[in-house]
């Protein structure tokens, strides 16, 4: 079965409507969404009152929500925000660790190369006017 082709023009007008809907506000929502939407107010209201009540105002006006929903909504939406904390904090971890040895080569490299030259120069300065070196008597 042979796949669909399709235009550079026809690519080009998906490209640009899903650039307007993406800027568009949304008009619809799920629960879950409506929490999310809601959260920052939704988590100030739970410092002093329980899911139960803030569950039971929602519904009061049309919010068809149970206060196990919100709390498991609640929940998924403060572990979503941590895990990408913690995504984001490893990555910077990891590219520090990163820098970090790169930088710790190039010293340790420059420190090699360092105590590499010294050893050339006593080899050097050991040597006779021929080419020989000269060596301890009591080897």
């Amino acid at each position: 079965m042979a796949d669909a082709v399709y235009s550079r023009d026809q690519v080009d007008r998906w490209q640009e409507k899903l650039e307007k809907i993406a800027i568009l506000p949304r008009t619809t929502f799920t629960k879950k969404q409506v929490v999310e939407e809601l959260i920052d107010t939704i988590e100030k209201a739970l410092e002093t009152r329980s899911y139960k009540e803030v569950a039971e105002a929602l519904a009061a006006d049309g919010l068809d929500i149970s206060e196990g929903s919100l709390k498991q909504y609640v929940s998924k939406f403060r572990r979503s925000q941590k895990t990408k904390s913690v995504a984001a904090g490893r990555k910077r971890t990891a590219r520090a660790k990163k820098n970090n040895s790169n930088q710790h080569s190039a010293q340790k490299s420059g420190a090699n190369k360092s105590a590499q030259a010294q050893s050339q120069k006593k080899v050097a300065s050991n040597r006779t006017p021929n080419g020989f070196l000269e060596m301890a008597e009591d080897l």
